[in-house]
């Protein structure tokens, strides 16, 4: 039967935004969708209880989110409170919290080193992320270490329920039960395969393959959103197609592949460095949409920022020697002494006549904040600083 004049509510998994420009964001499908400030207001009403005449929305508009699942039409009120929160300016759209130093691996690659007992206050972590949602944030990334080492990981999942934001766990998976997946909440589950069992075992030791596969499947059955994440190297670049192959049979979402820096664990590691161009070869074969990056005409970092256990806010991980601040003064005032880099200002950058398009590549793997990226260089086909080693610091 249809409805003469149903009630008009805003999909669970979608919220409002105002960011640099107003925004509808399903956190479900990771989509985010430019509007007008008429479209915002009219979605502001989709509060379940106001009727859909009393709203004013184009058929054309209508008709689209009804098709993309982000409206809902019923038959009787159900209210929800809206709101589109105001962020700053950039955006910050990202947000990583390494919770914990703590795990249960000693890989060869992690640019972390050596593991530590440092772990976020359960109390920061329940502030940040409401801040963080409270700034209009879309991704929040939970990382570490290993996050299910945290000893008040149960405590640090349950902040997690119902937050506004895409929740997405990055893992080795060994602690991956079928009994910690169901209790997760999260929508997603980054698990970490650096190749097929010889290349994924250089790294991670021995019998560290079938323990990430078996987590990738277990979180496909539990219906949760499966992303993988891998590391180029020395002891895998012939398993890339192979590796493909592989992440798409596990239902993997998005693959992402990344060049490593000696730094942490790597540098003592040299025998799994890799040139620019082994590097940039690797990385062609990933697949996905998820991207924590610049902006248009701005370096990496644009929307991004990293919180470590011990407090300390940054730009990225790889930049917790220079942070912007300390977690406890809030993310708000950490976010505004970010200062944006625009590739204009990059002076190995500003020449390249492929430099939007690229992205400047990893500011800390150009080994300085004005040099180019050798990686980057070497995938979008320009003449790279040289073909040797990826160094510490980023340097060659």
């Amino acid at each position: 039967m249809t409805i003469a004049d149903p009630f008009a509510r805003l999909a669970d998994h979608a919220s409002l935004r105002r960011l640099e420009s107003p925004c509808l964001y399903d956190r479900r499908a990771d989509e985010l969708y430019e509007l007008s400030d008429e479209a915002l207001e009219a979605l502001l009403r989709c509060n379940g209880g106001n009727r859909l005449s009393q709203l004013g929305l184009e058929r054309e508009f209508l008709e689209y989110c009804l098709a993309e699942g982000l409206l809902e039409l019923l038959d009787q009120p159900r209210p929800r409170p809206l709101a589109a929160p105001t962020s700053p300016t950039p955006s910050l759209r990202y947000l990583e919290l390494q919770i914990t130093w703590r795990c249960n691996l000693a890989c060869r690659h992690c640019y972390l080193g050596q593991a530590r007992s440092v772990d976020m206050p359960v109390g920061l972590f329940a502030a940040l992320v409401r801040e963080f949602a409270d700034m209009g944030g879309l991704r929040l990334l939970i990382s570490g270490g290993e996050p299910l080492s945290h000893p008040q990981w149960p405590q640090i999942n349950a902040c997690l329920a119902a937050l506004p934001v895409r929740r997405v766990l990055l893992s080795n998976g060994h602690l991956l039960s079928s009994e910690a997946l169901a209790a997760l909440n999260v929508d997603e589950v980054q698990i970490s395969l650096d190749g097929l069992e010889e290349g994924h075992e250089a790294l991670r030791g021995r019998g560290a393959f079938a323990k990430a596969l078996e987590a990738a499947r277990l979180t496909r059955e539990r219906g949760l959103d499966l992303s993988l994440a891998t590391m180029a190297h020395a002891a895998n670049l012939d398993q890339f197609e192979r590796l493909g192959q592989l992440a798409r049979s596990l239902g993997a979402r998005e693959w992402g592949v990344d060049a490593p820096c000696l730094v942490g664990r790597l540098g003592d590691n040299p025998q799994l460095a890799i040139t620019p161009q082994q590097a940039a070869q690797a990385m062609a074969h990933a697949y996905g949409g998820a991207y924590h990056g610049g902006g248009e005409g701005m370096a990496c970092g644009l929307h991004l920022c990293t919180v470590a256990p011990d407090g300390r806010v940054a730009q990225c991980g790889f930049y917790l020697d220079t942070p912007l601040g300390r977690a406890e003064e809030g993310l708000w005032a950490c976010w505004a002494r970010r200062q944006p880099l625009a590739l204009a200002d990059v002076a190995g950058c500003r020449e390249c006549p492929v430099a939007d398009e690229c992205g400047g590549g990893c500011r800390f793997r150009a080994g300085d904040p004005m040099a180019a990226d050798p990686v980057m260089c070497a995938a979008m086909g320009q003449p790279a600083p040289d073909e040797a080693l990826i160094l510490p610091g980023g340097t060659t």
